[in-house]
């Protein structure tokens, strides 16, 4: 996947800014551009009773907003224009998480990057739940930073592939082999075992027979998967890609601590749909993983 268009959707808090320092880290490397996004919700929205009712001081605040946003847009501009990144800054209105995805296929990016939390219920809000609303409708993988108070420099060194043996996760992978061409950083991909709370019971070996089974399936599946991403993209990768099986009640609390002991930069890893369930919603262990993750995670849907 070559990454041309990045998407920057902000809401002006101090998490999507941290954002921006990732959108600006990859458009370096990838020599792409930088769409930023802001979105001012309908008054309903805002749950601003007052603002319904008198649509003047609406359109008072709303021109306040459009201004402040536009030059801080500028700003942007003027300063990623200095390191030789394009950047163009857009406001648009309505439902933040509709907007975003709308917008983002709209103009064909590759990429979304945005924080997990906003402010809230004043000014354009980008909180939680919208993050979450835009990683299960977006058709285009979503960047979610993550550890402001903790990461120094946005870059990439060690990235960490959560392997579902049940599901197609070869879209993941290839996506973190991509960006190791682009960023040069090392993989480390992870089957999590999950035991319940009878395996203390399981006959002494069997769990070792079972480990090793999960460790031979998943060299094969990452072997299958880098001979094919070499063959599609005519060239080899740098690193070679490390494996391992890791254990616990819960995959989720097991590959966030695996990436905190481990000081992973990103944790790439795919959704996927539920059977029966026309709409497209989060995979139950990418969508705990996000807020339990203490590094940024991109998702995306199995291609």
């Amino acid at each position: 996947m070559k990454i041309k268009k990045i998407l920057w959707a902000t809401d002006g808090s101090a998490e999507a800014e941290f954002a921006l320092k990732f959108a600006k880290y990859l458009a370096a490397m990838a020599k792409a551009d930088i769409i930023g996004v802001h979105v001012i919700p309908f008054p309903v929205q805002l749950l601003f009773q007052e603002l319904r009712e008198e649509d003047a001081k609406f359109s008072e605040w709303q021109s306040r907003a459009e201004k402040r946003v536009t030059s801080r847009f500028g700003t942007i501009k003027k300063n990623l224009e200095k390191d030789g990144i394009k950047f163009e800054g857009v406001i648009l209105k309505g439902i933040p998480n509709e907007q975003i995805c709308e917008f983002s296929e709209r103009r064909k990016a590759d990429i979304v990057i945005m924080g997990k939390h906003g402010h809230g219920l004043i000014e354009t809000m980008l909180i939680g739940s919208e993050t979450v609303k835009v990683l299960k409708n977006s058709h285009i993988p979503v960047f979610v930073a993550k550890g402001a108070e903790t990461v120094k420099k946005a870059e990439f060194k060690n990235i960490l592939i959560p392997v579902d043996m049940c599901h197609d996760t070869e879209s993941a992978l290839h996506m973190a082999m991509d960006l190791s061409l682009l960023t040069g950083c090392s993989i480390t991909a992870i089957y999590a075992l999950r035991l319940d709370m009878y395996a203390q019971d399981m006959p002494a070996g069997a769990l070792d027979i079972v480990i090793k089974q999960s460790i031979s399936e998943l060299e094969k599946r990452v072997a299958t998967s880098k001979e094919k991403f070499q063959r599609a993209r005519k060239t080899k990768l740098k690193k070679e890609i490390k494996t391992e099986v890791i254990h616990g009640l819960s995959p989720a609390v097991s590959i966030s601590n695996y990436a905190r002991k481990n000081k992973m930069d990103l944790i790439v890893i795919n959704t996927h749909g539920r059977t029966g369930i026309s709409r497209l919603v989060l995979g139950s262990v990418t969508e705990r993983l996000i807020p339990e993750s203490p590094c940024s995670v991109l998702a995306l849907k199995p291609e």
